[in-house]
Parts: C-alpha cells; structure tokens; sequence
C-alpha cells in the first residue's frame, strides 16, 4: 500500500447495542503497530505461558522502519519487552511446531529484510530458552505461507512453503523431515503469491492433503491436491478461482470431516467468500454463509468460545474499507457476526492463541487501519459477554446489514488526498454517488467502483478497498444525510465530485 498518496474514509454505523462486558479486551504489551506483519505464539513448553513475537514495517511521514518484537508474559498480566532473537522482517509467514520433538517450540520465517534481501530462516528452541540458527537448505519466499505438518507419517513435521521467490518465480515446495534433515521433494503443485498452500486430511485416508489459492502469474487459483502416496493429484472439484485469497480447512458443519473456508478476489476484482461442504470424502458442495466478502484477507480458525466447533478470525479489506472480523460458529454453515471493537486492518492478520492457558483462545492483531494507524495489539478473551439493549446509540464497527429489515437506501462516497490526474497538484478530493434503493448486498458499491475507477484514471489498485456507504430506511433520509455528508467535506476545502447513475 503507497503512503504517499492518502485515501480517507469515514464509516458512522449506529448500533442500539452496549456491551457490559467487552468479550476481547486489550492488554498491554507496548508493541509497535505494523503493516504486512509475521505474527506467532511461541511456547517454552506446554505448561509456561508463549510469548508473542510480531514483526513488520511500519512508517513515519515516509521513512520505512522494519521491526523484530519478542514479548513475554508478566505475572501482572502485561506483557513486557525482550530482545527479539528474531529477524526483522515484513512481507513474509512464519510457523510455529516442535520439528524436534523435544518439547518446545521451534519457528520457522521468511520474508524481506532490513537490507531488502529475502531470506529464510529455521531456528531451534534450546532447553534453556534460547534459540539457534539452523543450517537449512530452503528457499525463501515472500507474500506466501509456510505451514507444518506430517504429510508422509513418518511421525515428524515437514513444512508446505508456498510464495514469490528472489528471482519473482513463484512455488510451492514440500521439504521433507528426516531426523532433522529437510529434502524439497519434487510435487509439481503450481505457485502462488497473495494466498496460501494448507494441509488437512480431507478424505480421511491417514494422508495430508494441500489446498492452495492465490494468484498463479497470470490467473488466480483455489485447488486441492490429493495426497496418494506421497504423490498430489489434483481434484476434481470446483473451487472460485481466487487472487488475493485466504483458504482454511476445518470441521464447519461438526460432521468429522474438513470442510473449507475461502475469501479473496475474484477475476473481476470484487471481493467474495465461499464455504464448502465436504461430502462423502469426494465432492464439495458450495454452501450460502452470511459473511462480509474480504480480500487481501487473512482467515484464522479457532474455538474462542469452547463450544467444540471452529469459530473464524478474517481481516481484511471490502470495497468499503478494512476489517477484522469474528464469527461464533453456530452449527450448519451458520456463522454470527462477533462485536468487538477490534480495529478493521489491512496489510494485517489476526491469529488465535491461549496465552494466558485459561482454555480460551485470545487474539494477536496487527496491521493498517483506515486512519492509517498501525496496530499491534494482543486481545486477552473474557469469555461469554452480556450484550444488552440500549437506547443511546454508539458508533462500533457493525455486522453485515441484514437486508431483508433495512436500511435499504444508500449512498456511496470515498475520498483522498491526491491529484486525480497524476500530477502534482494535490488536493483533497471527495467522490460521492446519489442515492439508490440497494436490492443486492454491495451491489452499489460495485456498480460506485466500477465508475470511480473509470473517472479517476490515477486512482490504483491498492485504493480500491475503500468505498463506504450509509444506509437509510427512507430515501429522505438518505438524501439528507447526503447533504449533509457534502457539507462537512466542502467547510473543510475538499473538492466535490458527483458521481451520479
């Protein structure tokens, strides 16, 4: 995302709702904000509490920083600042498991430097708590994902490594472990960048098999590969091709087999998310869930709520703005939209871990809010809220409008801090549609998209995550809040484009 040329949205969503008791409080940890970040838990063993480590860019005005964080848990409840054993690193993945067997966590990570140079890196956790550099034979990869798991049984951790390499090949590589030693295998699974390679066994046959969606070069991509004897074949299944993307395996329905969870752009450039039903070991049948379609997205699945069932953490971005979301599994492909107050991120991830091991899952979340605020925070899970009606209204991130009780009327606006054109004359500017009775979710925006993009040549890729409309019971209310959302850019010396259909 350039930081050079600003894009300001502002989102109002009123909610009769007040939480007695936030579910997802913030702790304090002192970590520094970052974009495009390499989060992890990282345990000493399974009886002490992990630490976080957090890594990424952040900016000020325009000067890059790339930071290595390692925090520890105090006995206060706070975490506090340790030197990073760590690379400073952005751009990357990184994974955590016990490759060793011996007890404790070792970690895996790649991504761009301080001195712009990729790089991988294998560290072994020692007794003591101290880490060592292994010599390893990978090769790194950036905008990717790195994932452990015993694809040959032979009961230790390989590692699945998908991602752009230096020379802007794109792989997916499968390293196998042999006492320690890691061999890449020939599999000929296609590549990917702005995705993800993840294993599951979905058809049961004591086997792990690799999905994989993102971009492939030239065409975006949502497969799985069937593992037969150490051999992947593609499936026949129909997944949404996806760029951009984010693909999960999990039990969604809580019948005992791997159903899939996946969101990212699709080739017309909108933002779209899938579920789909594992049926039979064989077919995966596409099922309607009610969530908010992301791209450039993260996916994270967890039992926050100690129910049995996978419950889902995305972030990422909307053609209205960013996001982090989080969804209670209800059973049946039915998810319910968790409010949290947990700032929408972009260039971000969101990942579950116990750190304070008292059963429930609590949060890590880093990345870009659309204010441009860089977050790094850790989110400790208090489990089970009082949420209770209440007559004032207060302004929080809200849920998927449910369409079939209103708003219906909407309006649709962004603006930015640029020169339409392309040149140097740089300005504050905001484009603003009229109002229309919307009958299909995001069908506006869309529609608001596709002309603002054909309006304002210099308006690029990376700004097309933010479009925010309003929604209203009446058209005259609509209307007038237009008027007045009009006003309130033009005192501030913000030039009006009317973007009309």
């Amino acid at each position: 995302m350039m930081l050079k040329k600003v894009v300001i949205t502002f989102v109002l969503s009123a909610l009769v709702f007040s939480l007695s008791a936030q579910i997802f409080e913030p702790v304090s940890s002192d970590l520094q904000g970052v974009m495009e970040p390499l989060a992890a838990w990282v345990s000493l063993d399974e009886s002490i509490r992990p630490n976080a480590f957090l890594s990424g860019e952040y900016y000020i005005k325009d000067r890059q920083t790339i930071v290595s964080q390692y925090v520890k848990l105090h006995n206060k409840g706070n975490f506090y600042h340790t030197n990073s054993p760590f690379p400073a690193l952005y751009r990357g993945a990184v994974a955590v498991a016990d490759y060793d067997k011996d007890g404790d966590d070792d970690i895996i990570m790649t991504g761009i430097n301080r001195e712009n140079t990729l790089i991988i890196r294998l560290f072994r956790q020692e007794d003591n708590g101290q880490f060592t550099q292994i010599k390893e034979m990978f090769t790194p990869v950036t905008d990717g994902s790195i994932e452990w798991g015993d694809f040959d049984n032979d009961e230790d951790l390989d590692l699945l490594i998908t991602g752009k390499e230096y020379n802007n090949a794109l792989s997916t590589r499968i390293y196998r472990n042999d006492a320690g030693i890691f061999t890449d295998i020939s599999t000929g699974l296609p590549g990917v960048y702005n995705g993800n390679a993840t294993w599951a066994d979905f058809d049961k046959d004591k086997d792990l098999d690799v999905l994989i969606t993102g971009d492939a070069g030239n065409r975006p991509l949502t497969a799985i590969y069937r593992n037969d004897n150490g051999k992947f074949i593609r499936l026949g299944a129909q997944l949404a091709p996806l760029r951009n993307s984010a693909g999960a395996w999990g039990d969604l329905d809580g019948d005992g087999d791997q159903d899939i969870l996946l969101s990212g752009e699709d080739g017309n450039g909108y933002p779209v998310v899938f579920a789909y039903a594992n049926q039979s070991n064989t077919y995966f049948a596409q099922m309607q869930v009610a969530m908010r379609p992301l791209k450039h997205c993260t996916i994270d699945l967890g039992d926050f709520d100690h129910d049995g069932d996978p419950d889902v953490v995305m972030t990422g971005e909307s053609l209205e703005r960013s996001y982090t979301l989080i969804y209670e599994n209800k059973g049946g492909f039915v998810f319910e939209p968790i409010i949290t107050g947990i700032p929408g991120v972009a260039s971000g991830t969101a990942i579950w871990g116990d750190y304070d091991l008292d059963g429930d899952l609590d949060l890590m979340v880093a990345g870009l809010t659309i204010c441009f605020d860089f977050v790094g925070q850790i989110y400790r899970n208090n489990l089970n809220p009082v949420i209770e009606q209440d007559e004032e209204n207060i302004f929080i991130d809200a849920p998927i409008t449910d369409l079939s009780i209103g708003p219906f009327y909407y309006y649709v606006f962004s603006s930015c801090y640029c020169d339409p054109l392309g040149g140097d004359d740089i300005a504050y500017h905001l484009y603003v549609s009229n109002v229309h009775l919307q009958k299909q979710r995001y069908e506006l925006n869309y529609k608001f998209n596709d002309l603002l993009l054909k309006e304002v040549p210099n308006w690029g890729e990376t700004d097309r995550g933010y479009r925010t409309s309003n929604g209203f019971a009446t058209k005259k209310e609509a209307e007038e809040a237009r008027k007045q959302l009009i006003e309130s850019y033009r005192v501030t010396n913000y030039k009006i484009h009317h973007l009309d259909w």
